[in-house]
């Protein structure tokens, strides 16, 4: 069996959130990296859309297996490598938890980063103080998660949070986290910012993106 390929830019907040599940595994060496430049439309090269039509990163090409969505690579990853570790979903609650929160982010969360990323980037769109209530909501949902759980699907950290806190802390560029609105989502993520792979596997990306959306924005919300 060959070692899987995860097709990548850390640009991307999907991505990061797969870059952060490898290093909690401690699994980079078994793990085959291939940049895919998205800010030079390498994702739309015929021979990457033969990979994945949807030209979207990530992508994790493993044998004749091949998983196009974030959501679904965090949770093969945690099956294929994660036994034995507090990241394993073999309890059938904990994982249910855990897919929970998964799909919110990928149906509501981060389907409102991208949306507002897409207006920013396509439509060269530089003042967003009128476009942040969809993103505002969600993280009020997420404020309520945590007033129920330490982390974001139990009181354990899982790669739901890696999930969250990739497409949170892009947003952040534009939509600061306030504490006296989101303390407890402030906290929890002060926290995830202090693990030791959180520099390297997320914040390295979100700096990349941060150039660019200074390179477009003019008008930067100080506060909600």
């Amino acid at each position: 069996m060959s070692k899987p390929i995860l097709y990548y830019d850390d640009v991307s907040p999907p991505v990061r959130s797969v870059l952060l599940t490898l290093a909690a595994l401690d699994i980079n060496e078994k793990i085959d990296l291939k940049w895919i430049d998205l800010f030079s439309a390498a994702h739309r090269n015929p021979d990457y859309i033969q990979i994945n039509p949807l030209h979207t990163v990530p992508v994790l090409e493993h044998d004749d297996l091949v998983l196009t969505d974030s959501h679904a690579i965090l949770v093969y990853l945690c099956d294929a490598y994660g036994q034995g570790t507090s990241f394993s979903l073999a309890d059938h609650k904990k994982r249910a938890k855990v897919l929970n929160r998964l799909c919110f982010n990928n149906s509501i969360f981060f389907q409102r980063d991208a949306e507002l990323m897409r207006k920013i980037f396509r439509d060269k769109l530089n003042d967003i103080s009128a476009h942040l209530k969809p993103v505002t909501e969600a993280i009020d949902y997420i404020e309520l998660y945590l007033s129920k759980t330490k982390f974001i699907a139990c009181d354990e950290l899982t790669v739901a949070d890696f999930s969250i806190v990739s497409t949170l802390s892009t947003l952040e560029s534009v939509c600061p986290i306030e504490r006296s609105r989101w303390p407890k989502v402030k906290a929890w993520y002060d926290d995830l910012q202090k693990l030791p792979y959180y520099r390297k596997a997320n914040q390295v990306g979100l700096d990349k993106l941060r150039t660019k959306l200074r390179s477009i924005l003019t008008a930067v919300p100080e506060q909600m």
